[in-house]
């Protein structure tokens, strides 16, 4: 969660976290918050944290709050495995994003998107892509590069119907990933 200039982040347990629905109730300390999940820990790193070069190890980071723009400070944390964009007023994705190469997990659900970046078929590590709830109406050929992907959301977007015939189909995320790569390789030429 950005809140101000401070960038809170989870280490662990952020899927099983977002999969189920359940938060954490949380107790203010002066730069942690205590969790009552064991298996989760958070801190804070300031801007001058970050101005300092104060580099990080944590695999997960949740920004959320009506967030409008991104700081591009966030594309120098390579090593991060999990991205949470969830619930923001983002309009639109730079193309950093493909800096991002360890993601296995992005969910930028609840926002305003319209388009993505090409790049986004860099992760080739990303397992889960969640762009629920958006006004995404196309999606970039390039997201057929990604072949560990398990989970991907798409539903309230006014997708066109020949992507979503294919999406809504059993095995759907696999097909629509094939779907992707077959058109990339005819517009690519």
């Amino acid at each position: 969660m950005q809140v101000g200039n401070i960038i809170y982040q989870y280490t662990r347990s952020y899927s099983r976290r977002r999969r189920s629905g359940q938060g954490d109730r949380m107790s203010r300390n002066k730069d942690k918050y205590e969790s009552n999940n064991p298996r989760r820990q958070q801190t804070f790193l300031t801007a001058e944290d970050i101005a300092a070069g104060k580099k990080t190890c944590w695999h997960g980071i949740e920004i959320t709050g009506s967030v409008r723009n991104l700081s591009p400070t966030l594309w120098k944390f390579e090593h991060l495995t999990a991205l949470f964009l969830n619930d923001n007023c983002l309009t639109r994705l730079p193309h950093q994003i493909g800096q991002l190469a360890n993601l296995r997990t992005l969910d930028l659900s609840a926002n305003k998107l319209r388009s993505l970046p090409a790049e986004l078929g860099e992760l080739i590590q990303l397992r889960e892509l969640l762009l629920n709830n958006n006004y995404l109406r196309v999606l970039p050929y390039e997201l057929g590069k990604l072949f560990n992907l398990h989970v991907l959301g798409l539903h309230g977007n006014p997708l066109g119907k020949d992507v979503l015939s294919i999406y809504n189909e059993p095995n759907g995320t696999s097909k629509l990933l094939t779907y992707m790569l077959d058109n990339l390789s005819v517009f690519s030429k």
